[in-house]
């Protein structure tokens, strides 16, 4: 009896002879054996490997994996891949081998799915830039455009690894800001969750000890114990007002006057305001210093360092002097008339103008912003730490006297 060896199925990509893309099932003993047949049929395999399982039933009834545009992927991954990428470019290997090596190596399952597709298009004679703009997800508008003055230039290598730079450089800026709001947001929370301990725990102990001496109360200690029975009887209405008033939050703040309201909230918030002003200011200047050195135009520039500033009142004033600039004016007129830009700053903008040097006076401003922006962070985080502690001490200490309060005026009367 001869025994037939069990057969497996692995799932190709392929290109037939006429350059078309192609993607199937095979039936094989072995890998091996499976890229021999295709390409005896004359097809030139992009990938292959083996196949999941209900794959191809998944596919013969019409179900396909998630499209790529909906991929989402970590920034890191982005950063990781831009390096990578960035390095093998500079060591002559061709686009689409390093983006294909890439996709196989060095990015999680989503990310490979986007590279893959990309790869296909790249393949496909498409441009790298208009490959990337279908996935503004993963790579924003100033990446597409910086990819796109590389192409034209010939310097994708140097462009690259500026972009990596670039995002990390906005990485750790935006993990420096929300390490700063960290701390004030932890102290109010243990603020809350102390108070609310002393009111539903400690502070019915003390009422028997008032009922039965029937002595008069203060008045912070009768809206103590008023809160407090309200909060042990009516629980229910304090979560139910809780939740309204945090979706009602949410939602007011997706509305287009929510969005303008907390923009205007983060740049008049007290001790981060500057902060805030700061960040904005640094990102939009370094985001155009890097373009503009890059080759993109003015226009398209101001175009997109008006949608990465992250303020609406900032995007605003990258609106206004877009238009200037389109009727003829200097970049550095409208920003000398905005509260929101310092003057130092904007008359430094000018003087690039009047020289030539606008290119390199931004990349200077946006180095000088950056350390400016540490150094506010840095002066933030020291002093709203005092400032948490007293508030804190202030909201417990004084739920604490109201409850002490009674007590010393027991303490008079027995001894009268």
């Amino acid at each position: 009896m001869t025994t037939i060896a069990a057969q497996n199925r692995f799932s190709y990509q392929a290109r037939d002879q006429s350059g078309k893309v192609m993607q199937g099932f095979i039936s094989a003993l072995s890998l091996a054996d499976a890229t021999k047949a295709l390409r005896t049929e004359g097809k030139y395999i992009v990938d292959i490997k083996p196949a999941r399982p209900g794959a191809e039933n998944a596919a013969a009834s019409g179900s396909t994996p998630a499209p790529a545009s909906s991929v989402r992927v970590k920034r890191e991954e982005v950063i990781h891949f831009t390096l990578q990428l960035s390095v093998m470019v500079d060591t002559g290997v061709p686009l689409s081998e390093a983006l294909f090596a890439l996709s196989e190596q060095l990015v999680s399952e989503g990310f490979s799915i986007v590279l893959k597709a990309i790869v296909q298009d790249v393949q496909g004679g498409k441009d790298f830039s208009s490959t990337l703009e279908k996935y503004p997800r993963i790579f924003p508008k100033y990446y597409v455009s910086l990819v796109r003055a590389s192409e034209i230039s010939g310097t994708m290598g140097q462009m690259l690894r500026k972009l990596a730079d670039y995002l990390m450089s906005q990485r750790e800026t935006t993990k420096k800001v929300k390490g700063a709001l960290i701390y004030p947001a932890f102290m109010f929370v243990m603020s809350i969750g102390v108070t609310i301990f002393l009111l539903t725990a400690v502070l019915p102990k003390f009422t028997s000890i008032f009922a039965t001496r029937k002595a008069a109360l203060p008045m912070p200690t009768l809206v103590l114990m008023s809160v407090s029975h309200s909060l042990i009887y009516y629980w229910y209405l304090w979560i139910g007002g809780t939740f309204i008033a945090v979706v009602g939050t949410t939602l007011f703040v997706r509305t287009k006057v929510g969005q303008r309201f907390m923009d205007w909230f983060r740049l008049h918030l007290p001790i981060f305001g500057p902060m805030f002003h700061k960040l904005y200011l640094s990102r939009s200047l370094s985001t155009m210093g890097t373009m503009i050195t890059s080759g993109v135009q003015m226009m398209d520039c101001l175009s997109i360092v008006r949608e990465v500033a992250g303020n609406s009142y900032y995007v605003a004033l990258w609106e206004e002097v877009r238009n200037k600039v389109q009727n003829g004016s200097q970049v550095s007129e409208p920003l000398l008339k905005s509260s929101l830009v310092p003057k130092s700053v904007a008359q430094m903008i000018h003087s690039g103008e009047k020289t030539g040097q606008l290119p390199n006076v931004l990349n200077r401003l946006a180095a000088y912003m950056e350390e400016d922006l540490k150094t506010a962070i840095k002066t933030a985080t020291q002093f709203i730490e005092p400032v948490m502690i007293g508030l804190m001490g202030i909201l417990i200490g004084g739920v604490a006297i109201a409850m002490l309060m009674p007590i010393l005026t027991i303490s008079k009367v027995m001894a009268q």
